[in-house]
């Protein structure tokens, strides 16, 4: 209950106690190595000058900064996209392989008119996965290539042929294919942002005809094209009808974020929406194989075969809502303690929809709305950076059902990303753009039971910044053993707008430590926590 005053209502007694049900036998997906993807891009300081910095105390001798490739490496990426992002659609793929010297010294970033060096191009992109641990999803020129040429690519990738572009990699000195799987055709095509733009029909022909010829190629390559979302399900409709049993997955992009922290945590209800929308969208593709959609048969002639449902690449998010463009330092935020709690409660809805979500990859790895941050010689790992590692060495085996019964709070957000928001705009709660919400849960819960090493692992966010939170764990069909469990929580929480900089690297942070087993725990204001314990099989 609350007392209402001339400006506000208070409350009187507020909820300081929540429960958190765990079904442990009701898996709703499995964590794979895709959720946990990383976007470099040939745009503003990520690779060049970032990843890729020669002149660099810290570079070794092929330019890759080994201070980047460690914090990379401690990520363990399941992909990484490459070149783009919007620089897909300035390269060519011929001015990325080969030779560095016989390569373009420097192609035009049209957006910003600025030069991004060629010389770590795909095979440099190639190599450092292998360091990683992790695939190569390289993002085709769909916007002013053929799909003759994303053939071609395909076929001097991955052919073992005697024929011209096979021949073209050999005469590059590599006579082993790359096996390159995953390709993506383009950039947020529809954008008037984007050279090549092309309306939802003229890219589905595009795509059509670049699928058919690369799966010639290569039968086993996995392809995604570009989707839009709720901004407009027209352009998925059309594409889907189109590319059904083509297509192996659609892209889904979007940025959180807003200045109010209660605001910021309602990305995380925001996000649930796109991607159910994205869902609705795939379930009502899946009709046309079976010829429930009317206009399957006079379009499409015969019906398309589909193996399998199309899933979804939500292939580029990120907290962004300060920074713009600029020629220099583009689009270079600095995140604090807020935005990492948002980023894991956006790790939340990956992972709890991992049953239809193939690929999905924070924007972007390094400067350019980075994880991490760097100048000529130093590097630090942003808040951001900590909730991303946190997930990705904790979580696996089966997402397990969660129900919670506790506190709700009022919050806005944008129903999807709309530029930059402006602080001052940001104040006006009348805005078309923006989704008010009465019943944001305080408590966001992921739960995942690894059966191989008997481990039950439960990540929570926080999300009310005023009061802790006494909460009870009701365990169904999962039993905790021995007398001690592990605890990490992020640190650094005493100051929500708290940011690591490369001079106060350690702001925020992460501790680690046993504490006894119980069901009962009090969770920090503002705070993210993450608890595993050994159970009996």
């Amino acid at each position: 209950m609350g007392l209402k005053t001339g400006r506000e209502e208070v409350d009187v007694m507020p909820d300081t106690t929540a429960q958190i049900i765990v079904l442990g036998g009701k898996t709703v997906g499995r964590v794979h190595d895709g959720l946990f993807g990383q976007f470099i891009e040939l745009a503003g300081r990520c690779i060049n000058n970032g990843l890729f910095d020669p002149a660099s105390s810290r570079a070794r001798a092929d330019g890759v900064r080994t201070d980047v490739l460690d914090a990379l490496r401690e990520l363990r990426p399941g992909f990484l996209r490459y070149p783009g992002g919007c620089a897909a659609s300035y390269f060519d793929w011929q001015e990325l392989v080969g030779p560095v010297a016989d390569r373009p010294r420097a192609k035009l970033f049209r957006r910003m008119n600025v030069p991004q060096s060629t010389a770590f191009g795909i095979p440099e992109a190639w190599n450092l996965c292998r360091e990683l641990g992790a695939q190569l999803y390289l993002t085709v020129n769909a916007h002013s290539q053929t799909p003759e040429d994303a053939a071609n690519l395909v076929e001097y990738l991955n052919a073992t042929t005697p024929t011209q572009y096979a021949d073209l990699r050999r005469a590059h000195g590599r006579e082993e294919p790359y096996g390159v799987k995953l390709f993506g055709l383009g950039n947020e095509i529809y954008g008037n942002w984007q050279v090549g733009q092309k309306t939802a029909a003229e890219y589905a022909v595009w795509c059509a005809e670049a699928i058919l010829q690369m799966k010639r190629v290569d039968p086993s390559i996995r392809v995604v094209v570009c989707g839009l979302g709720r901004p407009d399900p027209e352009w998925d409709r059309t594409v889907l009808f189109r590319l059904i049993g083509q297509a192996d997955m659609i892209s889904m992009h979007n940025y959180f974020g807003r200045p109010v922290f209660a605001d910021s945590m309602a990305a995380s209800r925001i996000c649930e929406q796109y991607i159910a929308a994205a869902n609705q969208l795939i379930d009502e593709a899946m009709d046309i194989p079976l010829g429930v959609h009317s206009r399957a048969h006079r379009e499409l002639g015969g019906l398309p075969v589909v193996s399998r449902r199309p899933g979804i690449a939500f292939d580029e998010w990120n907290v962004w809502y300060r920074t713009g463009h600029d020629s220099i330092r583009d689009l270079e935020e600095i995140y604090n303690y807020t935005d990492a709690l948002t980023v894991a409660s956006l790790l939340h809805v990956v992972l709890r929809n991992a049953k239809s979500i193939d690929l999905s990859c924070i924007s972007l790895a390094v400067n350019t709305l980075g994880s991490l941050f760097t100048d000529r010689d130093r590097l630090v790992r942003q808040t951001i950076w900590y909730p991303q590692q946190l997930m990705r060495d904790t979580h696996a085996g089966r997402v397990v059902e969660t129900v919670v019964d506790g506190p709700v709070f009022k919050a806005k957000h944008e129903r999807f990303f709309c530029g930059i928001v402006d602080p001052e705009k940001a104040k006006d709660e009348t805005r078309p753009s923006l989704v008010h919400f009465d019943d944001v849960e305080a408590l966001d819960v992921v739960a995942t039971v690894d059966d191989a090493r008997r481990k039950l692992t439960l990540s929570i966010v926080q999300k009310l910044a005023d009061r802790p939170l006494t909460v009870q764990l009701d365990l169904h069909g999962l039993a905790p053993v021995g007398k001690e469990m592990t605890l990490r929580r992020l640190t650094g929480g005493e100051d929500r707008l708290a940011e690591n900089t490369l001079d106060h690297p350690n702001r925020v942070g992460l501790d680690v430590k046993r504490v006894p087993l119980s069901t009962t725990i009090t969770l920090p204001p503002a705070s993210l926590t993450v608890l595993e314990m050994e159970i009996r099989t």
